[in-house]
């Protein structure tokens, strides 16, 4: 995957990325052993990065994983119940926590991290980071009701964004949504007259759940992390 060579000095802790421009301009940098200029772009996978001939590499005190969060888990770091919790299925010492949510009694693709830039900046209200959920309902589903999803509905006496529905079968449907509020799903299937009797979320933007077992969690290979801190998904 490339990047722009600011990002990655950036990303390796040597400066920000208006520094790293006065860096590049200083002749200090070589990538694959010629002299790195501003607007070069790098594979972090292939190419060799050196600052005063010192290898350059992005900083290794994050961790990134994906959960498949079985039902009856609740996606917080902590619980004063004792309930399980997404993290206790993470083996690591870092102090993991969770980027977004999941109600307890759904079920699906969940991010734990320690980097509080990332989580921050995947919540943030302008970056609309597109979520995958694969619901069944005790209902039929109309392509009305589909139609109305889609569009946006009332939710807590606010307008849903507008959402991508696609149906799977007469009773689910598969739909994206750009914005994350309390039950959501659940309380735009109420609006439109559905009961939720399955949500699966299976994708939150570059990353996917594929076919990771449910209960079971994975490292993120470094071009998932580094999709996810791209700016592609900027508002």
């Amino acid at each position: 995957m490339q990047v722009r060579i600011n990002k990655y000095l950036a990303l390796c802790g040597l400066a920000s990325r208006r520094k790293s421009d006065e860096i590049l301009a200083s002749g200090g940098v070589r990538i694959n052993g010629r002299p790195a200029k501003i607007g070069d772009t790098v594979d972090p996978d292939k190419d060799t990065i050196t600052y005063k001939g010192e290898q350059l590499l992005p900083e290794n005190r994050y961790e990134y994983y994906i959960v498949n969060k079985p039902m009856g888990v609740i996606s917080t770091a902590k619980d004063e119940f004792g309930r399980k919790n997404v993290v206790s299925m993470v083996n690591s010492e870092q102090r993991l926590f969770p980027i977004g949510r999941l109600d307890q009694d759904s079920t699906g693709l969940i991010i734990l991290t320690n980097d509080g830039d990332l989580a921050l900046k995947l919540t943030h209200p302008r970056y609309h980071l597109p979520k995958v959920y694969e619901v069944t309902t005790e209902e039929p589903v109309s392509d009305e009701q589909l139609e109305k999803l889609a569009k946006g509905v009332a939710v807590y006496d606010k307008k849903t964004l507008p959402a991508e529905t696609e149906r799977i079968g007469y009773d689910s449907f598969r739909i994206t949504l750009f914005q994350g509020m309390k039950r959501q799903i659940r309380e735009m299937c109420k609006d439109v007259g559905l009961t939720v009797k399955m949500l699966n979320r299976i994708s939150i933007g570059p990353i996917e759940l594929g076919n990771l077992r449910v209960g079971k969690s994975r490292m993120l290979t470094q071009e998932e992390v580094w999709q996810l801190k791209s700016e592609e998904f900027s508002a």
